[in-house]
């Protein structure tokens, strides 16, 4: 800790850029897309929605996963939403009794994913050219974590499939599902945003001191995944940008955290399944890619600014971010 503060102070503008990029990249792109789904996921179980979706579809989800119906609609939130959104829903489910802790602690390690936009737009069309790759990638991804969860429904002990509170299956009132789901959205997105800022600002340190571009493609791939599958597409094999999308990098692990709240999960089980998620990605991606008889260029042929990749203004995002920290300080605590 005493060294990362003294390279901050001796490489304070590498630092001070980091942040700056992170800051941005917060404004333009995690506010606008996550600070919704994050709302909408937390009022789909205070409605009552996941529930009543969860009884249409609790074989599949029992037969599947081992898990109880109301998961159901969790999980397509996680492939849709972004990494932290399925984490969100999970947190949302568990703390209102709808299931059980052991069951919401095993949805968790499955339930991260990026969304649609990040991979069809962003990796497929901006940095390899192809709407097909992205949505090769999406598919890889979806699989990994559908397989991910049915092995981890194998490797668990059988476990109660029933809601812990069938008596609150008619959730709240909208009006009172909204502002609360809104409050709750605030806190987990300026949790998030406060994790992107330090992790750009040590990354900028990270290109300050380490010589070798490999070595810090690598590294910010690890800890950073959009960082990471912008260094990657520039001459590195696209295995190694898949496994990132399905790994998810540090950061993204931290805002799972912050967005499971009390939930504790076991951190080396769920970095464990990162790994596997990881090598799934990059497995199905690659037969994929063959099967589409789809080639990926080793080179990116044009010349990328980060936060324009996601489209959105740092208008927009900042308007967004501005009104989770005025629910911060204006909601009364739960």
């Amino acid at each position: 800790m005493v060294g990362l503060c003294a390279a901050a102070l001796i490489f304070s503008d590498s630092c001070r850029k980091g942040a700056a990029e992170g800051m941005d990249l917060c404004l333009r792109v995690l506010t606008p897309s996550l600070f919704p789904m994050l709302a909408l996921s937390g009022m789909a179980v205070r409605t009552g929605l996941c529930q009543r979706v969860g009884r249409l579809l609790e074989q599949p989800a029992r037969s599947l996963f081992g898990l109880s119906g109301a998961f159901a609609p969790v999980i397509l939130l996680s492939l849709i939403g972004g990494y932290p959104v399925g984490a969100r829903a999970v947190s949302e489910l568990y703390r209102s009794g709808q299931v059980s802790e052991k069951q919401a602690k095993r949805a968790a390690l499955f339930c991260v994913s990026a969304g649609p936009g990040f991979l069809i737009s962003f990796v497929g069309n901006t940095l390899y050219g192809s709407t097909e790759v992205g949505a090769v990638l999406l598919l890889s991804q979806t699989a990994a974590v559908l397989l991910t969860g049915i092995g981890l429904r194998f490797l668990s002990k059988p476990d109660d499939y029933h809601s812990v509170k069938e008596i609150s299956s008619q959730g709240e009132p909208l009006s009172s599902a909204l502002v609360e789901s809104a409050y709750d959205a605030s806190k987990s997105m300026v949790m998030i945003c406060g994790l992107v800022l330090l992790f750009s600002a040590f990354g900028g340190i990270c290109d300050a001191l380490l010589p070798s571009a490999s070595v810090r493609c690598l590294l910010m791939s690890a800890l950073e995944v959009s960082s990471g599958v912008c260094a990657l597409s520039e001459g590195y094999p696209f295995a190694l940008a898949a496994f990132a999308v399905g790994f998810g990098g540090v950061c993204v692990h931290f805002q799972v955290f912050a967005a499971l709240g009390k939930l504790d999960v076991s951190k080396p089980l769920f970095f464990l399944m990162r790994i596997i998620q990881g090598i799934l990605t990059a497995l199905f991606a690659r037969i994929g890619l063959f099967l589409t008889a789809k080639e990926v260029a080793v080179f990116s042929t044009a010349e990328v600014s980060r936060p324009d990749f996601y489209g959105g203004s740092v208008l927009s995002g900042a308007a967004l971010l501005t009104v989770a920290i005025c629910f911060l300080l204006t909601l009364r605590k739960r």
